[in-house]
C-alpha cells in the first residue's frame, strides 16, 4: 500500500546574491574578530598593565589584591564578552545562508551585542600611548563588516531568495 518510488528530492537552493555577499563578510567579520581575539590574549600583559596604570590614576583606595580582582575581571570580561559574540554570530550565520530568514532578527541582536562588546574593548584593551592599537581598530572593523553583512541579507533580492524558500517548503506534501 506504499508508494515504490521515494519521495523526489529537492535541489539546494543557490542562494542570491546579496546572500553570498553578506555570507564574505560575516567571514570577513569572524576573521577579524578572531585576530583580535589572539592579538589581545597575546598582548594580555600591556592590556592589564595599562588597566592597572589607569585604575591607580583613579585612586580609587582599593588594596593592591582587590585592584588585581578588578583589572583581571574587567580584561577577561571583555575577551569573553568579545568572544561569546564572535561565537554566537559563528552559529546563526549557517542557518542564515541556508535559507531561514528568520536569523537576520537574531543576527540584529547579536551586532547590537556586538557594538557594545566593542565599545568594551575599546574602553578596556587599549593600550597606554597613541601609537597604533591593533585590537579597539580590529573589533571596530569587525562591527562594521558585521553591520554591512546584515544590510546586506535585508536587501530586496535576498529578502525574495528568503521568501521564495519559504513557499516551497510550505507546498511540500506532508
Amino acid at each position: 500500500m506504499s508508494e515504490p518510488n521515494p519521495p523526489p528530492v529537492l535541489a539546494p537552493r543557490e542562494p542570491s546574491s546579496e546572500v553570498k555577499l553578506s555570507g564574505r563578510l560575516w567571514a570577513a567579520s569572524f576573521l577579524l574578530g578572531g585576530i583580535a581575539l589572539v592579538i589581545a590574549f597575546l598582548e594580555r600583559t600591556t592590556h592589564v598593565e595599562f588597566l592597572r596604570e589607569t585604575a591607580n590614576g583613579l585612586n580609587s583606595g582599593l588594596e593592591p589584591a582587590e585592584l588585581d580582582v578588578v583589572i583581571g575581571l574587567a580584561f577577561w570580561s571583555t575577551l569573553g564578552a568579545l568572544g561569546v559574540v564572535l561565537l554566537l554570530e559563528v552559529a546563526l550565520v549557517r542557518p542564515l545562508l541556508k535559507g531561514r530568514g528568520w536569523v537576520r532578527w537574531a543576527l540584529l541582536v547579536a551586532l547590537v551585542l556586538q557594538v557594545g562588546a566593542a565599545f568594551l574593548a575599546t574602553a578596556f584593551l587599549a593600550g597606554p600611548d597613541s601609537s597604533f592599537q591593533p585590537v579597539p581598530l580590529l573589533v571596530i572593523g569587525q562591527a562594521v563588516l558585521a553591520c554591512a553583512a546584515l544590510v546586506a541579507c535585508l536587501l530586496p533580492g535576498a529578502t525574495r531568495w528568503f521568501r521564495s524558500g519559504q513557499m516551497t517548503s510550505e507546498r511540500r506534501p506532508a
